[in-house]
């Protein structure tokens, strides 16, 4: 394969077969332009990859806040469920253990978490936060469902999850 410039700006290129003229702004055009498309295919995959990135991050972000308030609820309710029946002071040292956890994740939950989450996590707070009450069962279950929801993406019968968590 060769090549001759023409003074008319055309190149004439010996292909296999014949001889093929192509014209010099035509290449470099063609040139441009798959150089242009190849950039912007990079960047647009480094924006996706960039915005799933931070999407994942933000998920996980939004589990471990929700994870930990319930953690911390559970310690708290197994503590003062222990107070009455073992040693008191290991049962108070749970409890401070459990309410530093529940308090780190509510302040999580209201960076991190979704709006619906964040009402509901209010909600329970503004009832005393506890599982004794009708009331409290009832807002704790909400704010699980709803936690359950956005995790997973998909509904469940709130009965179902209220016989799950108090029997």
């Amino acid at each position: 394969m060769g090549g001759t410039g023409h003074p008319s700006g055309q190149l004439f290129v010996l292909c296999r077969c014949s001889i093929c003229v192509v014209n010099i702004s035509q290449l470099l055009i063609q040139t441009g332009v798959t150089f242009i498309a190849a950039a912007l295919g990079a960047f647009l995959a480094s924006s996706l990859a960039r915005r799933t990135e931070r999407f994942k991050h933000r998920q996980q972000l939004q589990s471990s806040a929700y994870a930990d308030l319930l953690k911390g609820v559970a310690k708290i309710a197994r503590a003062q469920g222990d107070a009455t029946t073992s040693n008191e002071s290991v049962a108070l040292q749970e409890e401070r253990e459990g309410r530093l956890i529940f308090t780190d994740a509510r302040s999580r939950i209201a960076i991190h978490g979704s709006s619906d989450v964040l009402r509901a996590a209010a909600k329970y707070i503004d009832l005393g936060a506890q599982n004794i009450t009708p009331e409290g069962m009832q807002a704790f279950t909400e704010m699980c469902a709803l936690m359950r929801e956005e995790s997973i993406d998909e509904r469940a019968a709130f009965k179902d999850i209220h016989t799950l968590l108090f029997g």
